[in-house]
């Protein structure tokens, strides 16, 4: 699972940008508007959709957001938990009603 998530999360600064959907675009600005920074969007967009595979495969909250801030030292759990929750917010939100994953 980690590995999964490290090989998108931990390159978020190394690639150019790529032109972003309207998902995309709302993503990036909830990203924004938590006071997240990335160096790259398609990177960030990668990660964002990565959470969501995570969580649709089972995985717990709890675990992403660990793994999030495992993989970027420089977050805290409360960054890790928006960054999980701006994913959710854009490429699952059904995840955000049900507050967490579907196989708990």
């Amino acid at each position: 699972m980690k590995a999964l998530l490290a090989s998108v999360v931990a390159m978020v600064g190394l690639a150019a940008p790529a032109h972003a959907d309207p998902t995309d675009d709302a993503f990036l600005a909830a990203l924004s508007n938590a006071g997240i920074t990335y160096q790259s969007p398609d990177r960030a967009i990668k990660a964002g959709q990565k959470v969501c595979d995570l969580a649709n495969a089972g995985t717990s909250q709890l675990d992403i957001v660990r793994d999030i801030k495992d993989l970027n030292p420089a977050f805290t759990m409360a960054k890790a938990a928006r960054f999980a929750h701006a994913a959710a917010g854009a490429y699952c939100p059904e995840l955000l009603d049900t507050g967490g994953s579907r196989n708990r």
